[in-house]
């Protein structure tokens, strides 16, 4: 899926650059430049697309040609993300690493602990949901 979405950016009285999302009633991120701050701007939104994806939920439509609020310049920002770029292992492989069975891996997954979702017969664990349980 590839997704597009316009952030303003601008400068914070800190001297960081600030990246706003105008179409998502989301915060945003920022950089202490303008290129970092688009980098970050373009992680931010690979982030968001990964949590829609995983949830089976389609992102947010969003619209152009936003006016400034902030006195800042307005940049597109497009990410292409699909299940496949998310980092996971299989359940069987998340028990294993965290010392549990599968099916209280199943657990953790149907209560929100771990990210997860089907790809065909298999249940996939974000493997950044898996390291963020081990330092739990």
């Amino acid at each position: 899926m590839v997704y597009v979405c316009e952030f303003e950016f601008w400068a914070s009285p800190g001297g960081n650059v600030i990246a706003e999302p105008l179409s998502l009633d989301r915060e945003g991120t920022f950089g202490t430049s303008l290129d970092d701050a688009v980098e970050s701007a373009a992680d931010w939104l690979s982030m968001y697309l990964d949590d829609c994806l995983m949830r089976g939920e389609q992102p947010q439509r969003v619209s152009f040609g936003h006016a400034l609020r902030h006195g800042g310049r307005v940049i597109a920002v497009a990410v292409s993300r699909t299940l496949g770029d998310i980092p996971a292992i299989t359940a069987a492989d998340a028990a294993r690493e965290l010392g549990v069975t599968r099916g209280r891996v199943t657990q953790l997954c149907n209560e929100g602990k771990l990210e997860s979702w089907r790809d065909g017969t298999k249940r996939m664990v974000s493997r950044a949901s898996v390291e963020s349980r081990k330092e739990d």
